[in-house]
C-alpha cells in the first residue's frame, strides 16, 4: 500500500474523466465553435480543466447522482472556476469572457463526464441507472438553443459505455487490493450525538496462537507501528469511499497508543483530517493541549469532577451517569455521552445514508 493512495486515485480519475470528456466532445457541440475546430485541439484544454477540477473538487459534491440535471447545477461553478484557473495558468484569462459560449460548452462536457464517473462508481453507483440518466441529461441539454447534442448517436454512446465498463473493472481491482482475509479494521460506535466511531485494527497471523503468550506480546509490540500504518491506510480508503458515496461521511476516533508514538503522517491530508479525531485519555490533556494538526476528543471513565479543573473548550466522552450528574457544572466542557455499539467492518459502514440537506 501507499500513503499517497488518494493522490494516485485522483490521478487515475483525471485520466478517466478526461477520456469521457474526449468522447463527449464529439457528442455535445456548438454551431460555431471558435475556440477549437478539431477534437484533437480539445485534448489540451480538456486535460487542463479536468486536472484542476479533479484535484480540487472531485470529492466535494457527489450527491444528486440520481438526478443528473441537479448534479450539473451543483458542480457547474466548480468546473467554471477550473476553466478560469486553467486559462490563468496559460496567461489567457480573458478567453473566458471573450468565449462565453465555448466556456459553457467546456463546462457542460466536463460536468457530464464527472457525472458519468460518479454515477457509475463501484461503491454505491449503478451502471444501468447511469446510462438511463445520461440519456435524459443529453436530451435535456439538446433543448438548450446554444448546444447541438447528438443524443441518438449509438456509435459514440457505445464507445462511451465501453470506456465506462473498462474503468469500472479497474476500480474494482483497485479497491479489492485493500481487502485481505487476514487483516481488516473494525469500527465501533462510541457515541450517537455526535456520531463517532473508534478505529481498531484486527489481524491474524497463522499459528500465532500456538506460541507462548509473552513471546506473542513481544512480537505484537515489535510490529505495532507497521500494524498501525496498515490500519490508517485502510481508514483512508474507507473515507475515500464515503466521500464518493451519496451519504454523510462519518467521523473516526484514532486511539493514542502508549506503547509507540503514533505516526499519523498517512492521515495528515486535508480531506482525511476533516473526519478524524485523536482519541486521548483526559489524563494526557497537557500532552495534546497544543495539538495543531488534528482535532482531539478526550475520554474519561472516572467519577472525579476535579479532573476537569483548569480545562475548557474541549470535548470529552464520559459515561451517561457522569454526564447526567455533572453537565450543569461543566459549562466550558462539551460532554459526550458514551453509547457503545457493535464492532462493524467496512462493508457495514458503507451503507447508504442520504445526506440531510
Amino acid at each position: 500500500m501507499s500513503s499517497n493512495v488518494i493522490t494516485k486515485y485522483k490521478q487515475n480519475k483525471q485520466k478517466v474523466i478526461l477520456a469521457y470528456a474526449k468522447i463527449l466532445e464529439t457528442l455535445i457541440t456548438l454551431e460555431d465553435n471558435t475556440l477549437w475546430q478539431k477534437s484533437k485541439d480539445f485534448n489540451e484544454i480538456g486535460e487542463g480543466v479536468v486536472n484542476n477540477f479533479v484535484e480540487k473538487y472531485y470529492f466535494d459534491n457527489n450527491i444528486n447522482r440520481n438526478n443528473p440535471i441537479e448534479y450539473l447545477n451543483d458542480n457547474i461553478n466548480a468546473v467554471l472556476i477550473s476553466i478560469m484557473d486553467y486559462y490563468k495558468e496559460k496567461n489567457k484569462p480573458n478567453i473566458v469572457k471573450e468565449k462565453k459560449n465555448e466556456t459553457f460548452l467546456i463546462s457542460v462536457i466536463v460536468c457530464t463526464a464527472s457525472f458519468i464517473d460518479i454515477a457509475s462508481n463501484v461503491v454505491d453507483g449503478n451502471y444501468i441507472e447511469m446510462k438511463s440518466n445520461l440519456k435524459k441529461l443529453l436530451k435535456h441539454l439538446s433543448k438548450t438553443e446554444l448546444l447541438k447534442v447528438y443524443y441518438n448517436n449509438k456509435i459514440i454512446l457505445n464507445k462511451l459505455f465501453a470506456e465506462v465498463k473498462k474503468n469500472i473493472n479497474n476500480d474494482k481491482k483497485f479497491f479489492s487490493y485493500f481487502k485481505n482475509p487476514n487483516w481488516h479494521n473494525e469500527y465501533q460506535l462510541v457515541s450517537k450525538n455526535p456520531e463517532y466511531y473508534r478505529v481498531r485494527f484486527i489481524y491474524k497471523v497463522e499459528g500465532l496462537e500456538n506460541y507462548e503468550r509473552k513471546l506473542v506480546q513481544k512480537y505484537q509490540k515489535k510490529y505495532l507501528k507497521d500494524f498501525l500504518k496498515v490500519c490508517y491506510e485502510l481508514l483512508v480508503v474507507l473515507l475515500m469511499k464515503e466521500y464518493i458515496m451519496n451519504k454523510k461521511v462519518n467521523t473516526y476516533l484514532i486511539p493514542v497508543i502508549d506503547e509507540v508514538k503514533n505516526d499519523l503522517s498517512i492521515l495528515d491530508i486535508p480531506l482525511i483530517r476533516d473526519n478524524i479525531r485523536l482519541f486521548v485519555p483526559i489524563e494526557k490533556y497537557e500532552e495534546y493541549e497544543k495539538e495543531e494538526r488534528f482535532k482531539v476528543t478526550y475520554f474519561y471513565h472516572g467519577k472525579d469532577i476535579k479532573v476537569f479543573d483548569n480545562k475548557k473548550d474541549i470535548e470529552v466522552v464520559v459515561d451517561k451517569e457522569f454526564m447526567t450528574n455533572n453537565s450543569a457544572n461543566l459549562t466550558n466542557i462539551k460532554l459526550i455521552a458514551e453509547d457503545l455499539g457493535k464492532n462493524m467492518k467496512e462493508e457495514e459502514i458503507c451503507v447508504i445514508k442520504e445526506k440531510v440537506l
